[in-house]
């Protein structure tokens, strides 16, 4: 019932008025390569909770203890994935919007890239939006709105099946589904909508000085696109005007979903990350989408970072951060400020510095048993299994 409903939600509301359209989306989508930005801080997926963004932040330098930006004219990039599987995706934005209007007043910038999760909520795949997402917008007209597209629905049915009869069991189930907030949660995750406007007006990859920054990475299908190109592509998914179903934003090879680079063992796909390296004129990439090791990962002797580190309590509140100052890079994490390894030896040393601070990661402990013996040990899979983090 929810795949039949919800592409086609507004659609079935005429008269409800979309006030809360964002309309600021020229700044951030005409620009998406920096040169000489001395100081960027980059965090990973926050998956709806608000109180360790805030940590997070504040950790980092970002923010002071009333939320205001208090960085000066460093870049902060923000890889995506702000919403699902917590209840305070409304408040994450707001606070992101909020930033993005003052960083630049300091000489800053705020970039906050898309990530799979955005991009599902626009194009309607909401398996993952959390209870608390809905309620947090449900508005006072709440339960005419969905009675609204009760009715609608009910209509749809009957003209497709003359002998349909809803009764009080599938109106119940229906409530169900779509609990009030639902309808205004589309509303606001629609291409016109407060938070769908505001996503599809941003980047999904940018180069600042010699890092590339994304949510999860560029598969061999995809290298060969400029950064203008995979951002326009994007952008044109999201807001229907690419012609295709799913397009460059849905697919498994798409820089919001491959994981080739953040996953496995890294010689079979060593070529390729030199390809990439070469192609956009980088140093390194830094990635979100892949978390498991509950800190920044290092792979590819610092040419790969991967920086969901699991910031989100669904994901074990691992609360870090990237700061890169000039050429060196660092891990923020709590009190520790470790620098990102260069070699394998410094890789492992570096694991093992974050396995003493932090207890309890198993995960990671045999990824240093592996590292210190690969031909003994079986490479862990440091992802979550689940197709669509």
């Amino acid at each position: 019932m929810q795949a039949i409903l919800t592409s086609r939600v507004l659609h079935w509301l005429p008269g409800v008025t979309l006030t809360l359209v964002f309309l600021l989306q020229s700044v951030y989508a005409a620009e998406d390569q920096w040169q000489g930005v001395e100081r960027i801080v980059a965090i990973g997926d926050i998956h709806g909770d608000y109180d360790h963004f805030k940590e997070v932040l504040t950790g980092a330098g970002l923010i002071n203890r009333r939320g205001n930006w208090t960085a000066g004219n460093t870049h902060f990039v923000q890889v995506g994935d702000l919403s699902d599987r917590g209840p305070d995706t409304d408040k994450i934005i707001q606070h992101m919007q909020k930033l993005e209007r003052q960083a630049p007043r300091d000489g800053g910038m705020v970039h906050a890239l898309i990530g799979n999760h955005e991009a599902m909520n626009v194009l309607g795949d909401l398996r993952y939006v959390h209870p608390g997402e809905y309620e947090a917008l449900r508005s006072r007209r709440a339960r005419r709105l969905r009675d609204d597209m009760y009715s609608r629905h009910i209509e749809q049915v009957s003209a497709s099946n003359p002998e349909f009869v809803a009764d009080d069991a599938y109106h119940d189930r229906f409530n169900t589904i779509y609990p009030l907030g639902f309808v205004e949660h589309r509303i606001a995750w629609s291409p016109e909508g407060e938070f769908g406007a505001w996503v599809a007006g941003h980047n999904t990859v940018v180069k600042i000085n010699r890092t590339l920054f994304m949510h999860a990475g560029i598969s061999p299908a995809v290298l060969g696109m400029t950064i203008t190109d995979i951002n326009d592509q994007i952008r044109a998914d999201l807001n229907g005007e690419s012609g295709e179903v799913g397009g460059l934003s849905q697919t498994e090879e798409g820089p919001l979903w491959y994981r080739g680079l953040a996953r496995g063992a890294e010689a079979p796909v060593e070529g390729h990350l030199e390809a990439v390296l070469e192609f956009y004129d980088v140093d390194r990439l830094v990635l979100g989408h892949t978390p498991g090791l509950g800190t920044v990962v290092p792979r590819f002797d610092g040419r790969v970072l991967v920086i969901d580190t699991g910031i989100s309590d669904y994901y074990g509140a691992h609360v870090a951060s990237l700061l890169i100052e000039g050429d060196d890079a660092f891990t923020v994490q709590a009190d520790l400020q470790l620098a990102i390894p260069k070699n394998l030896d410094e890789t492992i040393s570096y694991f093992k510095t974050v396995a003493e601070f932090k207890s309890n990661l198993p995960a990671l402990e045999q990824y240093i048993n592996y590292l210190e013996s690969p031909a003994e040990q079986t490479l862990p899979d440091t992802a979550v299994p689940d197709p669509a983090l």
